[in-house]
């Protein structure tokens, strides 16, 4: 079939319009090919693009991979599709195109992503917002609801804002799913494996402002202020009740011998209280130079304790001091001139890695000096707060409720398995946790935090949060962090995150997985069947998917292999 729109150069298709949209997708049901629609990367590339052509590079399973499969299959970039319409400016209900991105994406290859373009700041700016975000904001909003990708409350419920998915199915048959509609808790949240969702119809609530708070305290019971692995007594809450309690939170713990510490970061909503002066959270200090070299400072500690070999290591360096390099030409041009900024970017970065190189070297020869000062480095990196002094914020919501929007995707690539647990076994939960990082050292607990949260429960039918059975009081999430530089897949039958799979798995603690994070690379009959079981609605969805696709084009060999195990 042919469609008056063409694949661009850098191997995308840019449709302007919904109707171009349909026509790819007829175009690919006609010919048998698959399509897929990228956003902003955040996910890991296999899960997004198509598969290769035949005899043509595969897809790397890694998190920002900006560049698509060659090969005839077609791959959508909605850069150009990001209109917002008001339907009720009284009532906060807007109609949006699906590649509107929630905030600013600083990995936009294109340029044309804005915090002013980004659907966050437009309806603030009417006086309206979400009810719960995640912890970055530069996805695309249909990329977001897609994967689910929203969390950190037990109180506040992002799906309560979505009225409604305009979808192209696997026929080119295109029209609305409303929250009334039998199949919405399928459709909204696909993976895009029932239909590429071209609109989406949101009803907001009244913006809010947050305040919060932010400590680093040890994890023995006596220093910290909540009872971590027990069920709460002499006035500390028990995790699970601190989670079910706080309107907003995420936890870093840093778990290794000689650290053994907690970042609790919380926040609550003030409606009502205006902010004369706001104070956003930082995550990595309010100078934006001395920001951004925190981070190179982190992605040389954490590619060292990664890798073996000075050439392997210093490779992959180099992609870091030429991202560090982009960020201080675009931070610099803006005050000193496009010339200048370009010179000195360059010679900054330059400078730094001479200074780096003799360092690295020698550190990459006798790691051991470095392993004997990690816990060193992390307690000078994450200091303990002194009591009455925690960093204190007061900010819009949309700006400081996604905690980790400052940490750049290159310098801190962070990569991880998310693992879903009703949030009644949490002490438990924590306690198995706990167990294998002081038996098994650094194999369990790396060189990086575990990131530990919570999440209201979904309707949403593969949600891993899916309302029925256990899961109906919402969820303990933790994150297992793997640096992106790090060699090795984690995901891999022995690799990293299998010993956490197990460790629930032997346990008989029941557990489901974030879909856009890492799930595992193996045994992919036995995970299906895993799957099939831990989802009451596993085969409602399936077969609705083959229904809506019948010829298959938006199911790609890696989401075969996870859905079907073959």
């Amino acid at each position: 079939m042919e469609c008056e729109i063409k694949k661009a150069s850098d191997g995308f298709y840019h449709p302007e319009t919904e109707e171009q949209i349909i026509c790819l997708v007829k175009k690919a049901y006609e010919e048998g090919l698959q399509i897929r629609v990228r956003g902003a990367t955040h996910s890991v590339a296999q899960a997004i693009y198509t598969d290769p052509g035949r005899d043509k590079k595969p897809v790397p399973n890694k998190i920002s991979v900006e560049e698509p499969p060659e090969g005839p299959n077609i791959n959508i970039m909605l850069d150009k599709y990001r209109k917002l319409i008001w339907e009720d400016e009284k009532q906060g209900i807007v109609v949006v195109d699906s590649g509107i991105h929630l905030n600013m994406d600083p990995h936009d290859p294109t340029g044309t992503s804005s915090i002013e373009n980004g659907l966050l700041y437009q309806v603030f700016k009417k006086g309206f917002g979400f009810s719960d975000l995640g912890g970055i904001t530069q996805q695309t909003v249909s990329g977001f609801l897609m994967t689910g990708s929203a969390g950190g409350s037990m109180m506040y419920d992002l799906a309560e804002n979505i009225l409604g998915f305009k979808i192209v199915d696997g026929t080119g048959d295109c029209k609305w799913i409303n929250n009334d509609d039998e199949i919405f808790p399928a459709v909204s949240l696909s993976l895009g494996l029932l239909g590429i969702i071209t609109k989406i119809r949101f009803k907001f609530v009244k913006t809010y402002n947050i305040y919060g708070q932010e400590i680093t305290t040890p994890t023995k019971f006596e220093e910290c202020p909540i009872d971590l692995f027990g069920p709460g007594k002499n006035g500390k809450p028990s995790m699970k009740t601190f989670l079910e309690k706080t309107p907003y939170t995420r936890i870093l713990w840093w778990p290794q011998k000689g650290v053994n510490r907690i970042v609790t970061w919380q926040a609550a909503r003030g409606e009502d209280i205006p902010i004369l002066d706001p104070v956003p959270y930082t995550l990595f200090g309010d100078i934006p130079f001395i920001n951004k070299l925190q981070q190179l400072a982190g992605a040389i500690l954490f590619t060292l304790l990664g890798n073996k070999g000075f050439f392997i290591i210093w490779k992959k360096l180099y992609q870091d001091f030429k991202r560090f390099r982009i960020l201080m030409k675009e931070l610099w041009q803006k005050k000193a001139g496009k010339f200048f900024g370009w010179l000195f970017s360059g010679l900054v970065t330059f400078l730094f890695e001479l200074i780096s190189i003799i360092p690295v070297f020698l550190l990459s020869i006798f790691r051991f000096i470095l392993i004997m000062m990690l816990p060193f480095v992390i307690r000078l990196l994450q200091p303990l707060t002194e009591k009455g002094k925690g960093t204190l914020f007061m900010d819009y919501y949309w700006r400081s409720l996604p905690m980790d929007n400052e940490a750049d995707e290159i310098l801190m690539g962070t990569e991880f398995t998310e693992i879903f647990i009703p949030i009644k076994y949490t002490e438990r939960a924590m306690q198995l946790l706990n167990d294998i990082y002081v038996k098994k050292g650094y194999d369990a607990t790396s060189f990086y935090s575990t990131e530990i949260y919570a999440g209201y429960p979904s309707k949403s039918w593969i949600h891993p949060g899916y309302e029925e059975g256990e899961y109906a009081e919402g969820t303990f999430r933790v994150d297992i962090f793997w640096y992106v530089n790090n060699e090795g897949n984690p995901a891999a039958k022995g690799g990293y995150f299998q010993q956490f799979w197990d460790l629930f798995t032997n346990n008989k603690i029941p557990f489901r997985l974030h879909w856009a994070k890492f799930i595992p690379d193996y045994d992919y009959k036995e995970w299906a069947a895993y799957y099939g079981n831990n989802f009451p609605k596993w085969n409602d969805f399936l077969r609705l998917r083959e229904k809506r696709d019948p010829k298959n084009i938006f199911l790609t060999t890696y989401w075969r292999l996870r859905f079907y195990g073959e």
